[in-house]
């Protein structure tokens, strides 16, 4: 319970390749949202204390709105991203209910605080945890709010080329976009370490927010007449990972 809450990412912010950061992938018990996003609100406040007091950088909550098949259920309703400055910061000791007393104080019961510490999950019909190391990034171009278009990547890497390819030659086509005023930012990162139902085959993440739902034509690259180096790079660099279907999340909120 204590090391779940205290996994943190800075989704849109990350300072170096250092970081890490938690992503938790969440299944609700049906009928429960409203309860959960009762129990996050009080953790908001919980987790605004620990980032004041240099015990983690950001958290943040997203919802999973990706578009689903007619009588298929979404994996993951939720997504929560704990980010931290290094392993070190991640894996301290905090005593979370002394935090939650404190955040509370004068406003909510003792024992309201201590039902809420208890119960964090109940809402919760299941949550996987990665633990994600920032392998590299783009610049961060623009705020993060309710409409801003944001994606998760899961990836399998296929071969040891993989990493490079992403970080020596794709990251220059997201820089070009990012210059282009279509995409706000990207990042890549890599699993270090996940719960026991996670996913044991994906290896990496690639997170993309864009400036708009339509985002202006790039004005650098002609998809339609690449160069015969260019789609070798794609061609081979397709071949180096294994791309799991896309999230589409929506910002519900944050610790501020």
């Amino acid at each position: 319970m204590k090391k779940l809450f205290t996994i943190t990412i800075l989704f849109f912010c990350f300072v170096s390749s250092a970081q890490v950061w938690t992503l938790e992938g969440i299944k609700l018990k049906k009928g429960s949202e409203q309860e959960y996003l009762e129990i996050e609100k009080f953790w908001k406040k919980v987790k605004k204390i620990a980032i004041n007091e240099g015990k983690q950088r950001a958290w943040y909550v997203m919802k999973n709105v990706t578009k689903v098949e007619e009588g298929k259920e979404r994996r993951y309703d939720y997504f929560v991203f704990n980010f931290y400055t290094d392993e070190d910061q991640m894996n301290q000791d905090i005593d979370v209910l002394a935090m939650a007393m404190k955040a509370h104080k004068g406003k909510v019961s003792k024992s309201k605080i201590r039902y809420n510490y208890e119960n964090w999950s109940k809402p919760r019909e299941s949550t996987n945890v990665y633990t994600l190391k920032r392998l590299d990034r783009t610049i961060n171009s623009t705020p993060i709010s309710k409409n801003t278009p944001l994606y998760i990547y899961p990836m399998v890497q296929k071969n040891e080329d993989y990493e490079r390819y992403e970080m020596e030659y794709f990251k220059k086509w997201h820089e070009g976009e990012v210059l282009d005023y279509r995409k706000a930012f990207w990042a890549f990162d890599k699993v270090i370490d996940r719960t026991e139902k996670a996913n044991k085959l994906i290896t990496h993440f690639t997170f993309e927010k864009y400036t708009s739902e339509n985002p202006p034509e790039s004005k650098r690259f002609d998809w339609n007449n690449l160069s015969f180096e260019q789609e070798m790079m794609f061609k081979h660099g397709g071949a180096s990972r294994e791309g799991y279907p896309r999230f589409k999340l929506e910002f519900v909120m944050d610790w501020k």
